[in-house]
């Protein structure tokens, strides 16, 4: 795709829209609206900008105030952001993104050619019956509603040959739920224009044209012809299901070898709220951590430059105070999906706090240390403190980016609560929990899993325990190790991969 200048649609892969096109694409809504104009821009806009585009494209509001209308179709929903300036963006890391997209014809299905409607061939009736249509026609029936003499026409006008008696009543057998079917008897004494029998016993037609075999096919074909349409169609089905298939598989594949490639990066900048003094940033593939401080913060445009997706607790702002562009990176913010969760009857609250989901969800205690500590390790510039201090930091984040993107979610646990809220964070191709274990199953091969508590940094698979899965349920997987059955939480589940040699995925 040739550069446009338009970050938005080049890191999504799209043309860039118009609005005045996807309005009338049939059920687009104002908020879909919102979200094309943010694309046609390429970056972040005004509320006005935003009201102006539309109301110049002729959208109108049915309450008479535009923006009112725009902010309450908004109303704080993924992929749309609102920055510190009031300006509104997009998350381009976004599911919901990707299904606006689908919705406004922006991005197409995944797109395979399926075979054009069957119309069944219409015969003339001078033409002989084909094996298939009077397989069709007899097949499964009780056919002592059909005559002898049309039976055996049919099946002789298909065959184009005579037959014996036992030739013909072995064929007929075979399709129907009779066993006996034609007798030479009926054939000699009822009288019938169709079929000779001779004294050897030998079966033929009397004639291969005329009226009397031409509507005998007509009768066959008549009976035929729904049966040969609906199995034409199943088949066609079943035919257009393994192209889309086939065209879904290599999708996937193209999105997971796109999600291999993409460079991510965790960034942790501090103090918050205030020009960064302290940054660090975790290549997530080489795995390695880097921390700046003073004077070596200057060097962070460079460095960040090598990533094309960052990884944070409000990385957006973090870039801002940086003074470095956010819309130049795919962005992932590790922030709570929500920020309060009523836990009894008597109305008590509990604040979800990005501490409080990351210990839950790794185990690890204190994934971002005491704000107090870092104050002074600041204030007192003791560096080696603070380097440890933030390295500790990234490695929490990381871990539970990590567990949201394998899960698809978090996990909040305080005291009896232990619930799931799900989380926005994967890539497509991202490996998934559940497809690795299903295909682990299916194939029969062994699995290393990491389960309880976030796996280390130096040796992540140290506590990989290598197993078969026996059984996947909804929550649980049952797994065998060596002559041991047993249950693990899914939950539980922080890391995967085959065990070497069995050649899947890995989620690290």
């Amino acid at each position: 795709m040739e550069q446009s200048g338009n970050s938005y649609c080049e890191g999504l892969g799209i043309p860039i829209p118009r609005v005045e096109d996807v309005m009338k694409v049939k059920g687009v809504i104002l908020y879909h609206l919102m979200v094309v104009a943010l694309l046609e821009k390429g970056g972040p806009l005004t509320l006005q900008d935003i009201v102006s585009r539309l109301s110049g494209a002729g959208v109108t509001s049915p309450i008479g105030n535009l923006s009112e209308s725009i902010l309450k179709s908004w109303h704080g929903r993924n992929p749309v952001f609102r920055d510190a300036d009031g300006r509104f963006g997009l998350n381009l890391v976004s599911r919901e993104l990707d299904f606006i997209l689908m919705v406004t014809n922006l991005r197409q299905p995944v797109r395979y050619t399926p075979e054009p409607p069957i119309a069944l061939e219409q015969k003339a009736d001078d033409v002989p019956l084909s094996e298939k249509e009077v397989e069709v026609a007899f097949r499964a029936r009780t056919v002592s509603y059909f005559s002898n003499h049309r039976m055996a026409a049919a099946v002789l006008d298909a065959m184009g040959r005579s037959m014996t008696l036992d030739e013909m009543n072995q064929y007929l057998m075979k399709l129907t739920n009779d066993e006996s079917i034609v007798n030479v008897k009926n054939l000699k004494n009822v009288y019938n224009t169709l079929v000779a029998v001779d004294g050897t016993g030998q079966l033929s037609l009397i004639s291969r044209a005329g009226p009397d075999i031409e509507t005998l096919r007509r009768w066959v074909r008549k009976i035929a012809g729904p049966r040969l349409v609906y199995e034409a169609h199943s088949e066609q089905i079943k035919r257009n299901m393994r192209e889309r298939e086939k065209a879904e598989a290599e999708n996937n594949v193209r999105q997971a070898a796109e999600a291999v490639r993409l460079r991510r990066a965790v960034l942790y900048a501090i103090p918050e709220g205030a020009a960064p003094r302290a940054v660090g940033v975790l290549d997530i593939k080489a795995r390695t951590i880097r921390t700046f401080l003073g004077d070596e913060l200057s060097g962070i445009p460079a460095v960040l430059a090598e990533y094309d997706l960052l990884v944070g607790l409000h990385t957006r702002d973090a870039l801002y105070r940086l003074n470095l562009d956010p819309t130049r990176w795919m962005l992932v913010d590790l922030k709570p999906p929500q920020k309060t969760k009523k836990i009894n009857r008597q109305g008590r609250i509990l604040h979800i706090t990005p501490e409080l989901l990351i210990r839950g969800t790794t185990g690890i205690s204190r994934p971002l240390g005491d704000p107090a500590m870092i104050a002074h390790y600041l204030a007192k510039g003791d560096e080696g403190r603070l380097r440890r201090r933030i390295e500790s930091t990234v490695k929490a984040l990381y871990a539970f980016y990590n567990y949201g993107v394998l899960n698809r979610f978090v996990r909040l646990r305080w005291g009896f609560l232990d619930e799931i809220l799900a989380v926005d964070w994967a890539h497509p191709g991202d490996p998934l929990l559940y497809k690795i274990l299903q295909e682990a199953n299916r194939k029969d091969s062994f699995v290393d899993i990491v389960a309880g508590g976030a796996p280390g940094w130096t040796d992540p698979w140290s506590r990989a325990m290598s197993v078969q899965i026996v059984r996947l349920e909804y929550w649980t997987v049952t797994v065998r190790q060596g002559d041991e059955i047993f249950e693990i939480d899914r939950h539980d589940i922080q890391a995967v991969r085959p065990s070497r040699g069995f050649g899947l995925v890995t989620s690290q």
